[in-house]
Protein backbone atom coordinates (compact mmCIF):
# COMPACT_ATOMS: atom_id res chain seq x y z
CA UNK A 1 0.00 0.00 0.00
CA UNK A 2 1.21 3.46 -0.84
CA UNK A 3 0.58 6.15 1.73
CA UNK A 4 -1.47 9.16 0.73
CA UNK A 5 0.12 12.61 0.76
CA UNK A 6 0.12 14.18 4.24
CA UNK A 7 -1.94 17.24 3.22
CA UNK A 8 -4.99 15.28 2.01
CA UNK A 9 -7.35 13.24 4.11
CA UNK A 10 -8.07 9.63 3.16
CA UNK A 11 -10.99 9.37 0.77
CA UNK A 12 -10.80 13.02 -0.33
CA UNK A 13 -8.93 12.33 -3.58
CA UNK A 14 -12.10 11.64 -5.59
CA UNK A 15 -14.12 14.58 -4.26
CA UNK A 16 -13.69 17.78 -6.25
CA UNK A 17 -13.16 20.95 -4.29
CA UNK A 18 -16.05 23.38 -4.49
CA UNK A 19 -15.01 26.77 -5.74
CA UNK A 20 -16.51 30.21 -6.20
CA UNK A 21 -17.83 29.39 -9.66
CA UNK A 22 -19.97 26.56 -8.29
CA UNK A 23 -21.28 28.81 -5.52
CA UNK A 24 -22.14 31.51 -8.05
CA UNK A 25 -23.91 29.08 -10.38
CA UNK A 26 -25.86 27.57 -7.48
CA UNK A 27 -26.84 30.97 -6.07
CA UNK A 28 -28.00 32.22 -9.48
CA UNK A 29 -29.99 29.09 -10.28
CA UNK A 30 -31.58 29.00 -6.84
CA UNK A 31 -32.41 32.70 -7.13
CA UNK A 32 -34.04 32.03 -10.50
CA UNK A 33 -36.11 29.22 -9.00
CA UNK A 34 -37.09 31.55 -6.13
CA UNK A 35 -38.34 34.16 -8.60
CA UNK A 36 -40.24 31.56 -10.60
CA UNK A 37 -41.76 30.16 -7.41
CA UNK A 38 -42.76 33.68 -6.37
CA UNK A 39 -44.52 34.23 -9.70
CA UNK A 40 -46.40 30.93 -9.34
CA UNK A 41 -47.35 31.73 -5.73
CA UNK A 42 -48.55 35.18 -6.73
CA UNK A 43 -50.69 33.78 -9.54
CA UNK A 44 -52.18 31.18 -7.19
CA UNK A 45 -53.11 33.82 -4.63
CA UNK A 46 -54.68 36.06 -7.29
CA UNK A 47 -56.57 33.14 -8.81
CA UNK A 48 -57.97 31.91 -5.50
CA UNK A 49 -58.83 35.49 -4.48
CA UNK A 50 -60.80 36.12 -7.66
CA UNK A 51 -62.34 32.62 -7.80
CA UNK A 52 -63.12 31.44 -4.27
CA UNK A 53 -64.56 27.94 -4.04
CA UNK A 54 -68.37 27.86 -3.58
CA UNK A 55 -69.88 24.46 -2.91
CA UNK A 56 -73.26 23.65 -1.43
CA UNK A 57 -71.99 20.68 0.57
CA UNK A 58 -69.90 21.50 3.65
CA UNK A 59 -67.57 18.54 3.06
CA UNK A 60 -66.80 19.67 -0.49
CA UNK A 61 -66.25 23.25 0.70
CA UNK A 62 -63.90 22.03 3.42
CA UNK A 63 -61.90 19.92 0.97
CA UNK A 64 -61.64 22.82 -1.49
CA UNK A 65 -60.43 25.23 1.19
CA UNK A 66 -57.93 22.66 2.45
CA UNK A 67 -56.57 22.05 -1.04
CA UNK A 68 -56.29 25.80 -1.63
CA UNK A 69 -54.37 26.18 1.63
CA UNK A 70 -52.00 23.35 0.75
CA UNK A 71 -51.30 24.74 -2.74
CA UNK A 72 -50.67 28.30 -1.58
CA UNK A 73 -48.62 27.18 1.44
CA UNK A 74 -46.46 24.85 -0.62
CA UNK A 75 -45.77 27.52 -3.21
CA UNK A 76 -44.64 30.00 -0.55
CA UNK A 77 -42.56 27.29 1.12
CA UNK A 78 -40.75 26.83 -2.20
CA UNK A 79 -40.14 30.59 -2.39
CA UNK A 80 -38.69 30.62 1.11
CA UNK A 81 -36.54 27.53 0.56
CA UNK A 82 -35.03 28.66 -2.73
CA UNK A 83 -34.43 32.16 -1.36
CA UNK A 84 -32.69 30.83 1.72
CA UNK A 85 -30.49 28.56 -0.39
CA UNK A 86 -29.61 31.47 -2.70
CA UNK A 87 -28.63 33.66 0.25
CA UNK A 88 -26.55 30.89 1.81
CA UNK A 89 -24.69 30.16 -1.42
CA UNK A 90 -24.11 33.89 -1.95
CA UNK A 91 -22.56 34.11 1.51
CA UNK A 92 -20.37 31.10 0.72
CA UNK A 93 -19.31 32.81 -2.49
CA UNK A 94 -18.27 35.94 -0.61
CA UNK A 95 -16.49 33.84 2.01
CA UNK A 96 -14.60 31.88 -0.63
CA UNK A 97 -13.43 35.08 -2.33
CA UNK A 98 -12.13 36.70 0.85
CA UNK A 99 -8.56 35.94 1.82
CA UNK A 100 -8.36 33.93 5.03
CA UNK A 101 -5.52 33.94 7.52
CA UNK A 102 -5.88 30.29 8.50
CA UNK A 103 -5.47 28.67 5.07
Amino acid sequence: MTPSPPDSAPGDSSRPRHGPLRYLAGALSSGLFAVLSWLVAERLVVHFTLHPPHYSKPVAQSIAVGLKTILVGTSFLAVFSFSLIAVGLSLLLVRSLLPSAGR
